[in-house]
């Protein structure tokens, strides 16, 4: 059985956490950090990525995901110089060429 991935907000002076939710809620960790801004707080949300959001919805396995993760990386990396590799750029001189 999969576990519920947490979404996190983390003070990013003492890399505390200041709030925590599931995925599911991940709207309400958007609204507890416009407060947390608003009282001056440097905060960054950390949310489970898609292939994690994937693999742990599917059920998988430590190793099965690990392996999953590892031709995703793969398959990334066969792609050198795509938009999956790295992102886009635009060329200042021609904002209709992008590398």
């Amino acid at each position: 059985m999969s576990s519920p991935l947490k979404v996190k907000i983390i003070d990013t002076l003492s890399e505390e956490t200041l709030f925590e939710c599931t995925v599911e809620e991940m709207e309400s960790a958007y609204q507890q950090a416009a407060q947390y801004e608003e009282m001056g707080l440097d905060v960054k949300i950390i949310a489970p990525s898609i292939t994690q959001t994937l693999t742990n919805t599917l059920g998988m396995s430590h190793d099965e995901e690990e392996e999953y993760q590892n031709s995703v990386v793969a398959e990334m990396e066969d792609h050198d110089g795509s938009c999956c590799a790295e992102p886009s750029q635009i060329h200042a001189g021609d904002p209709d060429k992008v590398q």
